[in-house]
């Protein structure tokens, strides 16, 4: 489920729910008391459908899980707050002796290094060196731009992708969790190699060259520059399709049916936070399979390689995948990226005070008291926030 379909669901269940029937009654007496005092046309903004306004606070990878924020009326302008600066926590698997065009399991492998040095010990090691301040260059599918193309728009179009700046992040907390030896797990490298005619722009962009011993994949014979133009074409072809249809914003239709999976939403939110309105923001990632395809299969022998789960607490706008393949190449290989999972966004934490999205599934006798409960907590947890984030901008003003 995207961002979007989320997003547009939960202001469905919400706008219909017995606990915001107070605050639609409210509105729509507002309306009434509008006319009644103005008279003529109402503004736009009171035209249409009585709902419930809402907003996320960032969202996830494409085939990641856990927390995503969500705000509600008025709370939907601490969204900002929650998404730009706030500590992120994750847990990720990554998985040794290779390397993809995006830094994870869902993209095409582009080169492999031997992992037989490659030790738990080693990668303990090797974790000093990438905590508290770091410098780090996101992958190539972030949202990021130069002269207003995302820089996987430049390999599609057949040109070299422009050199990434590395930024400044910082790594409160980053341990090793879990260590498995290779045939003992069931992480799998992709099985699609990266096409030939953009083979040559990511082995630049991803410093083979620098990190030496990396054996180059030969490569697919599909043409992925016609392909991409071909797709682009279908894509123009299908937002006329919905504007005709009055559904340009891509919300979803309603009889859509349920797939039960996480949002599939970037793990790093360059945009602010925004109000869900049916229209995802997009991280310029690919449409990606369903995680389960990344894993072995009975026809499939289990990787060699070994695969650690690594824990962090990380600031805002850091990249987990960056940081799985900054690893690899620290311990003498290549990584990637097989999940993630974020654990904790500000205040907000798997297992403590985040609302399992199953429970939005069942009746509202179910989610609806979770959701006061929460709701009710949010002004003492907000001021508390807000205390922790000027403490911390004054410790930092005090060690520079």
């Amino acid at each position: 489920m995207s961002s979007a379909a989320l997003g547009n669901e939960m202001k469905r269940k919400l706008t219909e729910s017995s606990l915001f029937k107070p605050a639609i009654e409210s509105m729509a007496q507002d309306r009434r008391e509008y006319k009644r005092r103005v008279g003529g046309s109402t503004p736009k903004s009171m035209r249409g459908k009585i709902q419930i306004k809402i907003g996320h606070g960032g969202t996830l990878d494409p085939g990641a899980e856990g927390v995503v924020s969500f705000g509600v009326g008025n709370g939907t302008k601490a969204l900002g707050f929650l998404q730009n600066g706030a500590e992120k926590g994750y847990e990720a698997v990554m998985l040794f002796g290779a390397a993809t065009d995006s830094f994870d399991s869902y993209g095409k492998v582009v080169g492999k290094k031997a992992w037989a040095d490659v030790t738990k010990e080693k990668l303990e090691a090797s974790l000093k060196q990438f905590r508290g301040k770091v410098m780090q260059r996101p992958s190539v599918y972030s949202a990021l731009k130069r002269g207003g193309l995302k820089m996987y728009e430049y390999a599609r179009l057949g040109k070299d992708i422009p050199e990434l700046e590395k930024r400044e992040m910082f790594v409160k907390q980053l341990e090793v969790v879990e260590w498995m030896d290779g045939g003992s797990h069931d992480y799998q490298w992709p099985e699609t190699e990266i096409e030939n005619d953009r083979k040559d722009a990511f082995v630049k962009v991803l410093r083979f060259d620098e990190i030496g011993d990396v054996e180059v994949v030969k490569g697919s014979d599909v043409e992925a520059l016609k392909e991409d133009v071909k797709e682009e074409g279908k894509s123009r072809k299908r937002k006329r399709q919905e504007r005709a249809n009055g559904n340009a914003r891509g919300e979803p239709e309603a009889k859509q049916s349920k797939t039960g999976e996480h949002p599939a939403l970037p793990e790093q939110a360059e945009s602010t936070a925004e109000q869900v309105e049916g229209e995802e923001v997009k991280s310029g990632k690919p449409q990606f399979e369903p995680r389960e395809t990344q894993t072995s299969s009975s026809n499939r022998p289990r990787c060699p390689a070994p695969a650690a789960r690594i824990r962090m607490v990380v600031s805002s706008g850091f990249y987990v995948r960056s940081l799985c393949h900054d690893l690899g190449v620290a311990v003498g290989s290549l990584a990637l990226m097989s999940t993630l999972t974020r654990t904790k966004q500000a205040c907000f934490e798997l297992g403590t005070n985040v609302i399992p999205y199953e429970e939005f599934e069942k009746d509202e006798e179910v989610w609806g008291p979770q959701v006061a409960k929460e709701l009710n907590a949010w002004d003492d947890r907000f001021a508390e926030l807000q205390k922790e984030r000027g403490a911390n901008g004054e410790a930092e003003q005090s060690e520079s």
